[in-house]
């Protein structure tokens, strides 16, 4: 199967990649009805727009972060707690977990709570490069120009004694030639289509186009001598090739306008040369400041609310040098959307903390709890008597001190006989408990109510 760039993304990308072309699209159509037709400043609204769009999530990042950097410590002291218990005791991790679930619902969070918000960032993140990579294949406008020139190109067979194979070798010759890499492997064992032609088409910076039009002769050999732009060179030259350039002369000027900022293309490399390299610093820059905010240590009281995870100092000081470089080589499109998402990025974050300033942690704590123990009453997993704040308490505040010393270490408890022990077995008292449980709910009992009367039991 030839996978053709410009197909709009499939696979599990396809649906989010769709939304952001849409949005893309809309963006462009409203910049043009305005009277400007620019693709780089589609690219800092498009990527505005996202930002915002993906804002609840950021927030909610952030919230558990906040959160997290009390919870931690509860978490670290759980783990010193049980770190010498034997983990195939069935009995012992059991209170393990128990103990870890009351931590997390205390400050109502999870495990994954600080990674799913990224998590379903991600494929967002993953279609909007593909999208802004390949912008005619999702912006009808200016598809339409990309268009308009692969149709005439491929139409020469029709005028001149040239197949179609042999266009598909002269464009392979030139693009090649002029040192153009395709973002996908082009098939060249049959013509190329027009979809194909504008694939080519969308990774032509300005040099490459003039030279396209004008039709430039290119004298590329092998080892050998043999020419390597013989096609091209004779498509070039043909009256055929002229006409249809000469033709789509205006269509070409708004491609190039359309991709222009200043003198360069956002095709282009910054590369070493100014301004261009303003670019690289820029987002090196960005990027830094993105990093020192994402770890900088919050206060209250006078101390200290989070650390920074280990390792984050060298990632603080690696990725944006990574983006600086990366800048350097890759079209300044994937720059200026770098750019423009890290100083959003610290506007977002800026916004966040002065958000977050008005709430107290114990606050977002104390609110959680209750929802917690409201909706465990309502599932018969906690008695009214006993609140989630309780329980919670007992099962975190009071870790660093509880004995360990009689969690059993063995696979099961067994009396001097051999025989199991008492502990654990359903009292009278309980099966009646259970049983006014199931009249009270029309004869249901839910299976998290008969856990919690076993283990009270079993407590006693």
């Amino acid at each position: 199967m030839n996978w053709m760039f410009l197909t709009q993304v499939g696979g599990i990308l396809k649906p989010f990649a769709w939304i952001m072309g849409m949005i893309l699209n809309a963006i462009y159509k409203l910049v043009a009805a305005m009277g400007i037709q620019n693709i780089a400043l589609c690219i800092v609204v498009f990527t505005i727009v996202v930002k915002m769009i993906t804002l609840p999530l950021t927030i909610k990042q952030q919230k558990f972060a906040k959160v997290s950097a009390l919870m931690t410590p509860e978490i670290k002291a759980l783990q010193e707690k049980y770190k010498n218990i034997d983990r195939s005791d069935r009995e012992a991790m059991q209170r393990y977990t128990m103990e870890q679930q009351a931590i997390y619902q205390k400050y109502g969070s999870s495990p994954l709570g600080g990674c799913l918000p990224l998590l379903i960032m991600l494929p967002i993140i993953f279609a909007l490069y593909r999208v802004i990579y390949a912008i005619p294949a999702y912006v009808t406008d200016v598809n339409t120009l990309y268009k308009n020139v692969a149709t005439d190109v491929t139409a020469i067979s029709k005028e001149i004694d040239f197949t179609e194979d042999e266009i598909t070798k002269a464009v392979y010759e030139f693009y090649t030639a002029e040192g153009v890499t395709l973002r996908s492997a082009k098939d060249l064992d049959r013509s190329f289509t027009i979809t194909d032609m504008i694939d080519v088409f969308s990774v032509y910076n300005t040099g490459v186009w003039e030279d396209f039009r004008s039709g430039k002769n290119l004298d590329v050999r092998d080892k050998n001598g043999f020419s390597l732009t013989m096609n091209w060179n004779m498509l070039a030259n043909s009256d055929a090739f002229k006409k249809a350039m000469e033709k789509r002369s205006d269509d070409i000027d708004k491609i190039l306008k359309v991709n222009g900022l200043g003198k360069y293309s956002i095709l282009d490399a910054p590369g070493y040369h100014f301004p261009a390299i303003l670019l690289p610093i820029l987002a090196f820059l960005l990027q830094y400041l993105t990093g020192k905010l994402n770890t900088m240590n919050t206060k209250k009281n006078g101390k200290k609310e989070e650390e920074p995870m280990p390792g984050m100092g060298a990632m603080n000081t690696i990725l944006p040098v990574m983006s600086g470089v990366f800048c350097i080589f890759m079209p300044i499109g994937v720059g200026i959307y770098w750019v423009v998402t890290s100083a959003v990025t610290i506007v977002q974050q800026l916004s966040i903390n002065k958000y977050l300033e008005r709430y107290n942690v114990e606050d977002i704590v104390a609110q959680n709890e209750a929802k917690v123990a409201e909706h465990n009453e309502k599932y018969g997993i906690y008695s009214k008597k006993e609140g989630m704040s309780a329980i919670a308490k007992s099962s975190t505040k009071s870790i660093a001190t509880m004995d360990t010393s009689k969690i059993s270490t063995k696979k099961s408890d067994k009396d001097s006989t051999g025989r199991r022990s008492e502990t654990g077995r359903v009292s009278q008292e309980k099966k009646d408990e259970l049983s006014k449980k199931a009249a009270e709910n029309g004869g249901n009992v839910g299976i998290a109510a008969i856990a919690n009367i076993l283990k009270n039991d079993e407590d006693q």
